[in-house]
């Protein structure tokens, strides 16, 4: 569930963002950790497909099919967007899946089910959003999301919303169980909702509109470059 990245920085500017990376997979890693696994929840794109692998052949994977499930979209990353980008994508998977591996054994919160989406949603939310606003990645849906974007039209939300509701019916399917394949979603909504707020911040949504002559450039600023979306 993530994406962006920022122009040229001074060396002091990237260890900031660096630091605010790993703080946000670090948070995103707990609360899947002691909020979601535990419950059989999951998170949506290729964090909540790893989840689904994991739930089948064990917890002790779930780093390891976090990093294989992206590769591929790194690579697309890598032939249809920046390289810089790429970078960015690796480094905030492999601190997410890093932090994943090392709260492996962190006791779980077992406590009421409203109690679990929405604090698991919001703490999963801002450590992902945390991600996004100092150019991480660690979900290839999104990388999929700007190339369809420039090819088709679609926007990003509008082809991530679609893999996420494949990822829950899916989980829902294979495990006959829609009402926790339901919680997951709510407790994804949730998670959305603080992603916003932390990029966003409390200010009112703003629309802009652009004319240009170039516009596969000006796309690629400002989905790659600035983690926003476009249409």
């Amino acid at each position: 569930m993530a994406l962006g990245h920022h122009p040229q920085k001074t060396l002091d500017q990237l260890i900031i963002s660096y630091f605010w990376i790993a703080l946000g997979a670090f948070l995103a890693a707990l609360s899947i950790r002691v909020f979601l696994f535990p419950n059989n929840l999951i998170d949506g794109g290729i964090v909540g497909l790893a989840l689904i692998g994991a739930r089948l052949v064990g917890d002790e994977f779930l780093s390891l099919f976090l990093i294989l499930f992206n590769l591929p979209f790194i690579y697309l990353a890598y032939k249809h967007i920046r390289r810089t980008f790429v970078i960015q994508m690796a480094i905030a998977t492999g601190l997410f899946a890093f932090f994943l591996m090392i709260l492996e054994n962190i006791s779980p919160f077992l406590g009421d089910p409203l109690e679990i989406i929405v604090f698991g949603g919001a703490i999963l939310g801002i450590g992902v959003g945390l991600m996004i606003r100092n150019g991480g990645s660690t979900d290839g849906t999104e990388v999929l999301g700007i190339i369809i974007n420039r090819k088709k039209g679609f926007t990003v939300g509008q082809v991530v919303l679609v893999i996420n509701i494949f990822v829950f019916s899916l989980y829902g399917w294979i495990f006959h169980d829609w009402h926790i394949a339901l919680k997951s979603m709510m407790t994804y909504i949730v998670a959305f909702k603080m992603i916003d707020l932390v990029i966003v911040g409390l200010d009112e949504l703003k629309s802009v509109m652009i004319i240009t002559s170039k516009p596969n450039e000006l796309a690629e600023v400002i989905t790659g470059e600035m983690g926003l979306g476009l249409t």
